[in-house]
């Protein structure tokens, strides 16, 4: 086998390269390893995504020299962040180009501190480091790369030696992580940096993939008979122009497009982007699309209809020059139409999407902050998967942001009820901070997969009741386990009950559980809205 004795910018740029391939092709593999048996496995769509930033940024580098590359790793991996998985990687991705940045060369000792500094970077930004994680590997796996280098300079071959004891170290996190042995998994960001490292390793050995080409469409618009023709699969005809950098790579949201309905066109000039799409959801479109840059002429005619109509308002923000700056401002990040409506009545500025399965990237928080002209900006992540990635902006508008750090939608909606704009900010913190703490918050959803987790077992199709994020009872029927979870939330008393129905329930089904409630705790106050939420069937919110 070749000997590596130093690697120069343009090699480096290989090794994202496999490593994007790499977590492309376990992405589901690495989401499916979530020991919580709800549909909320996003660890491998998050790391992918941020590798995917990473590589992105690099690919924009004309001069692939060590530090063009490391500062764009830099840059892409935190601007792409996504989820607790993916602000550790980029972390770690940090700890290490930091390291390299500014070298002449990178050989085998160079390698090795750069990664024992990925790991010191990487433990730091976990404020509670828990052992049977990703951090466990990438200290073991770290490890063994030092005692390596002791015995020889063959980069290739510490790197080999590295991974085989990252992939021991991964084998044994369910030994170290009762949740993971109950449920008979490996950790998925474990998982996922040894598939990261695979990816370099198979780099530093030569290998060379193609990684898919950008696929620009260039189409006339579908006439009348193509409309029609898809007007009962997808109701919407969604058109705008997104106004970006002119350096903006577009590839990545055209082919996630392709996802999201059809008929779609593009076209596409120097930072800005003309998209035409059926779809069912234009909000979520356009939201995507806010991450890119800002939104021109945008327009939804409801083709069932047969006649246009403006289905909503245009949510493209006041250049800042036009909006009178004011004294504070609000980004949430949210998921349904429902709560999204609620927040929107409570002015907010900004609305995220998010969700269990799509947690916003360090870059669509940022541009959302940004796009508020506000001497502070509260920012709630009404999600625990998202608090990480929100510091990380907080960390670079230190001055302006300010984290209301809720785990729950629900908590950020009790914050906001708090809202009093004649409070000075540091009043408001206070306020916000103590009504997101006075709500206990239930959720009910389906399991996805059979397992055994903190003494229930569990088989796919069961309906989960929620405290916390801890499974607190598991039945066959929704209203069962919903009034089975009231009586576990009323544990700790609480006068005020308010019920969220999501998207998969009808008003009727919700009423029907409204009542039985009503009628087993009559001395409670109760509160039946819609939340338009998707896999969860009902959030249930006690104060």
């Amino acid at each position: 086998m070749q000997k590596v004795q130093e690697l120069n910018g343009e090699l480096l740029e290989n090794l994202f390269e496999q490593a994007v391939y790499q977590l492309q092709i376990h992405k589901e593999e690495i989401d499916l390893l979530n020991v919580f048996p709800v549909p909320d496995g996003d660890t491998g769509t998050n790391m992918l995504y941020t590798l995917q930033s990473t590589l992105a940024e690099i690919k924009k580098q004309k001069v692939k020299n060590i530090k063009n590359v490391a500062e764009a790793s830099i840059k892409g991996s935190l601007m792409g962040a996504r989820g607790n998985s993916g602000v550790i990687l980029s972390q770690i991705i940090r700890g290490f180009a930091e390291y390299i940045k500014n070298k002449d060369k990178i050989d085998a000792d160079t390698w090795v501190k750069a990664w024992q500094e990925a790991t010191r970077v990487a433990y730091r930004a976990v404020l509670n480091p828990t052992e049977g994680t990703i951090l466990t590997v990438l200290r073991e796996g770290v490890k063994e790369a030092t005692l390596a280098l002791k015995e020889t300079k063959d980069i290739l071959v510490i790197t080999k030696r590295m991974l085989d004891r990252a992939k021991k170290a991964l084998a044994d996190t369910p030994n170290l992580l009762p949740i993971l042995k109950e449920a008979q998994v490996v950790d998925a960001g474990g998982q996922g940096l040894v598939y990261f490292w695979e990816g370099f390793l198979n780099g530093l050995m030569g290998k060379k993939i193609e990684l898919k080409e950008e696929r620009v469409i260039l189409r006339e618009k579908p006439d009348l008979e193509v409309i029609e023709k898809h007007v009962i699969t997808y109701q919407y005809c969604t058109e705008f122009i997104i106004l970006s950098q002119e350096n903006t790579d577009f590839s990545e949201f055209k082919n996630w497009l392709y996802s999201q309905g059809d008929s779609i066109v593009t076209a596409e000039t120097r930072g800005m982007l003309k998209v035409h799409i059926h779809t069912n959801n234009p909000g979520k479109i356009l939201d995507r699309a806010l991450e890119l840059g800002s939104l021109s002429q945008i327009k939804i005619d409801n083709m069932a209809e047969q006649h246009e109509e403006r289905l909503r308002k245009e949510i493209e923000p006041m250049p800042k020059a036009l909006s009178p700056k004011k004294d504070v401002g609000f980004v949430v990040v949210s998921w349904g139409e429902g709560l999204n409506q609620i927040f929107n009545s409570f002015s907010v500025d900004f609305i995220i999407n998010g969700g269990q399965t799509l947690n916003p990237s360090v870059e669509a928080i940022k541009n959302a902050v940004e796009k508020i002209n506000a001497d502070k900006v509260f920012l709630f992540p009404n999600n625990k998967n998202v608090i990480l990635a929100a510091q990380q902006v907080e960390n670079l508008y230190k001055d302006k942001v300010i984290i209301i750090p809720t785990k729950h939608v629900l908590e950020g909606i009790r914050a906001l009820v708090e809202y009093n704009p004649k409070d000075s900010w540091e009043q408001m913190k206070k306020k916000f901070e103590k009504g997101k703490d006075s709500i206990r918050v239930g959720e009910i959803t389906r399991a996805i997969r059979n397992t055994s987790i903190n003494g229930f077992e569990i088989s796919e199709g069961d309906i989960l009741g929620l405290i916390n994020d801890e499974i607190a009872y598991v039945g066959k029927d929704i209203n069962e386990v919903a009034i089975n979870l009231v009586e576990k939330l009323l544990k700790e008393n609480g006068e005020v009950l308010t019920i969220y129905y999501g998207q998969d329930i009808s008003k009727e089904e919700a009423q029907e559980l409204y009542n039985l409630i009503s009628q087993k705790y009559s001395s409670l106050s109760i509160e039946l809205i819609y939340g338009g939420q998707p896999y969860y069937y009902y959030y249930l919110g006690l104060e």
